[in-house]
């Protein structure tokens, strides 16, 4: 039978995709260069932090947690001073718009008004306490236009969730260096890809290899996770996943298994026609 945390699980699966094309479509580089940034990291790091104000490098690193503090340094405060966090805001969901657009042009509008108005509700109620991420987003205004509209309330659990892990590794407590060290161990990721793509270098990894294999969440050589270490980190995806079981416990387990064939199929589109992997 499944749980209320495991369709939560298959929630985050569905709407993720959907989320996460900003970060992947190049048209959302081109709307960020039309107002001064850089493309590439300083379009990611502003454009997601942009709803918490032009915050510094300090605590974009503490909210996104697995990047390099030096990496973000390099493109944060330095976007605020060529672009404001509201237009950085503005050039995101029109990019947004552009993507959901082209991919969603002629699917199903119903579907679209069905799960904005289900998911709508709940994802304004959610919890602010310990939630910075989720706070910036649910400042921002929401749109008319109905598929920014879903893009935006999808955004918000996502960050909610995100926000629910990072209080997770805190409470364990594995860092944001230690945390993608494990994710590699976990099978979930290659090394080359999470220190590139994160801002960290061999000695970082290495260094917090060695706090793990101290804390005996991985073995003395340092290739796989000990037991404790899989109980841990699973622990940890679980939690994630209790804490993140709203719709369920909201709408039930047929309408939320109705929303999430519905996610689905909007996600499968959006990958099609932007040729996107994940």
């Amino acid at each position: 039978m499944t749980t209320t945390s495991e369709l939560a699980r298959s929630f985050y699966k569905a709407y993720e995709p959907i989320h996460s094309s900003i970060y992947f479509v190049s048209s959302a580089n081109e709307r960020y260069e039309e107002i001064g940034l850089r493309p590439g990291w300083m379009g990611y790091f502003a454009s997601r932090s942009a709803p918490m104000g032009a915050v510094g490098a300090e605590v974009v690193a503490a909210t996104f947690y697995s990047f390099s503090p030096s990496l973000i340094a390099k493109y944060i405060p330095l976007a605020w001073s060529i672009a404001s966090p509201d237009a950085v805001t503005k050039a995101r969901l029109a990019a947004v718009g552009g993507i959901m657009d082209a991919a969603l042009a002629s699917y199903n509008r119903s579907e679209i008004t069905a799960a904005i108005s289900q998911l709508e509700p709940i994802a304004l109620d959610l919890s602010l306490d310990g939630h910075p991420l989720y706070a910036g987003q649910r400042g921002v205004p929401f749109v008319e236009d109905p598929l920014i509209r879903l893009w935006q309330i999808l955004t918000l659990f996502r960050e909610h969730r995100g926000d629910s892990h990072l209080a997770c590794l805190v409470s364990v407590p594995l860092g944001g260096v230690e945390a993608n060290v494990l994710h590699h161990l976990d099978g979930r990721a290659a090394k080359e890809f999470l220190t590139r793509s994160r801002g960290f270098g061999e000695q970082d990894w290495q260094l917090a290899t060695a706090r793990l294999i101290n804390l005996g969440l991985v073995s003395q050589d340092g290739t796989e996770m000990t037991k404790v270490g899989m109980e841990v980190k699973h622990a940890i995806e679980a939690d994630t996943d209790r804490l993140s079981s709203h719709v369920p416990m909201n709408l039930g387990f047929e309408r939320t298994k109705g929303l999430i064939e519905s996610l689905n199929g909007i996600a499968n589109a959006i990958r099609t026609h932007h040729g996107l992997s994940f």
